[in-house]
């Protein structure tokens, strides 16, 4: 039998035992934490929709606030006891690339190319120093002017608040329509500082990245009026995917 007729006799079989569609399966699971009147759950997943047309949605609602949602779609389809969810994302290869060492020298020397040498020819960069969060302190930024080998030399006497530096941002228009950001640091995150940055540093702009979309895969199981999800995986690529893996709950529900 084809998968189309077989998620056709789900959907009669789903439909003759008193439910119509869309099918929504649904657990919030147990309250993470509450600040005020507000509770707030996991970062899984707490609602799976079923349409007729075949689509489905996935829903994370941590709280109230839309600001914590999270949303997911794609297609499904039915083969034997098992539902197959299907979707598709695109990632892009960093368009920016550093490399970093040290000498004694009492300055940043940041050196800038792209990957393919091509001229830079606006020599306008904008620097912005992001401060350690503890500092509690404003990020301070300047407009700089790249020397003629497109070097730029930041005296560390000129860089306020040295001490507390955890990241250089870099902003620089690349052509008319192109903009590169980067963030110069080798701390584990750019705004907490575990040490300092190292001073003498290459900036890599890629001018024409690369991208692939990558297919995900997510198999359910129904068993009654509970949906339980057994596995996620990923097409393989190339390029670095630094998205994680959604989270679900252990089963869902069928609202009726």
């Amino acid at each position: 039998m084809k998968s189309s007729s077989i998620a056709i006799l789900l959907l009669f079989t789903l439909q003759s035992s008193g439910q119509k569609f869309p099918l929504t399966f649904t657990n919030y699971g147990k309250p993470v934490a509450a600040f005020a009147k507000d509770t707030f759950y996991s970062s899984k997943i707490h609602e799976i929709t079923l349409s007729s047309d075949f689509t489905f949605e996935f829903w994370s609602r941590q709280s109230i606030s839309c600001f914590t949602w999270h949303h997911y779609n794609g297609t499904w389809k039915k083969e034997k006891d098992t539902l197959l969810f299907s979707d598709n994302y695109e990632i892009v290869e960093n368009d920016t690339r550093s490399t970093y060492c040290k000498d004694s020298r009492p300055s940043f020397l940041i050196g800038f190319k792209t990957d393919k040498n091509s001229e830079l020819r606006n020599k306008a960069i904008k620097i912005k120093f992001v401060y350690d969060y503890n500092a509690h302190l404003e990020d301070s930024e300047k407009i700089f002017t790249l020397k003629t080998d497109n070097t730029l030399d930041i005296p560390f006497k000129s860089v306020p608040n040295l001490s507390k530096l955890a990241a250089i941002k870099i902003e620089y228009q690349l052509d008319y329509k192109e903009k590169r950001y980067g963030y110069l640091t080798q701390n584990n995150m750019i705004n907490i500082k575990n040490g300092d940055i190292p001073n003498l540093i290459n900036v890599e702009f890629v001018e024409n990245p690369k991208k692939e979309i990558v297919h995900r895969t997510i198999k359910g199981v129904i068993k009654k009026d509970t949906l339980i999800i057994v596995s996620t995986s990923k097409a393989g690529t190339t390029l670095p995917d630094y998205r994680g893996q959604i989270e679900f709950e252990d089963s869902y529900t069928l609202l009726k």
